[in-house]
């Protein structure tokens, strides 16, 4: 294939290019933000809030190890104490492909759910966002990829991050990996923002040290650019 042919910095910078239009384009689009549950325990706090919400079922977009490790048990226990229907999908890898991400669509429209929770880092977030376009647009998942490709709004969505690096809880876009391409290719809808999200300082204490480490510079990292870069503001400089 010709892509084969194509230095990955190349396709670094082609990435890099389209997420710089996408700042030139939401600049001027209003982006919501999500009501912010915070502190120990606000995991929690969001499953109890979405048992009384009255859904349907909720599709839990998660990876493997976070249901291992337990760190659902916070919201799981919520939802089923206030009678809350949910199903997980716990299969997302870093870096999710579009395949991997089809099968977590397919679940959802199998058990009918009318709204996600992302737990886990960015791309379970991202996975999600994906999702919850794709449930309300009869389009494959690749043809969602660009600017407001989506011609309906997503499915109610909600976050549970348990990493410090992403910040994928009140962004735009949606990163995923299209092995057909061997690219990279990312999904902009200011609609994709989540509703709520649950910042729970108590799930980072039980990941990996090597995860903590990685995604608290990834942080520090996004803090500095914010910093620097051309397109900052007096609100996020005082963020950053």
């Amino acid at each position: 294939m010709i892509l084969d042919l194509i230095p990955e910095s190349a396709r670094i910078a082609g990435l890099g290019a389209l997420m710089k239009g996408a700042g030139k384009v939401t600049r001027y689009i209003p982006i919501p933000q999500p009501t912010l549950l915070v502190g120990p325990g606000a995991s929690r706090r969001l499953g109890e809030a979405l048992a009384g919400f009255g859904h349907r079922k909720l599709l839990i977009v998660t990876d493997g190890i976070i249901a291992k490790l337990g760190l659902l048990k916070g919201l799981t226990d919520a939802l089923e104490a206030g009678g809350a229907a949910y199903v997980v999908f716990d299969e997302i890898t870093p870096d999710a492909p579009i395949p991997l991400i089809e099968r977590g669509l397919g679940m959802c429209r199998e058990h009918e759910c009318d709204a996600i929770v992302a737990v886990g880092g960015g791309s379970s977030m991202d996975s999600a966002k994906a999702i919850a376009l794709a449930m309300t647009n009869a389009r494959p998942l690749r043809s969602l990829a660009g600017y407001l490709k989506g011609r309906h709004a997503p499915m109610t969505l909600y976050a549970v991050p348990t990493t410090a690096g992403t910040g994928s809880e009140v962004t735009v876009a949606a990163v995923m990996h299209d092995p057909s391409q061997h690219d990279k290719v990312v999904i902009v809808d200011p609609r994709m923002v989540p509703r709520m999200a649950a910042l729970d300082p108590e799930l980072m204490t039980g990941l990996p040290p090597p995860v903590t480490a990685a995604t608290g510079i990834d942080a520090l990292t996004h803090a500095v650019e914010a910093y620097i870069g051309h397109w900052a503001t007096p609100g996020s400089d005082s963020m950053a």
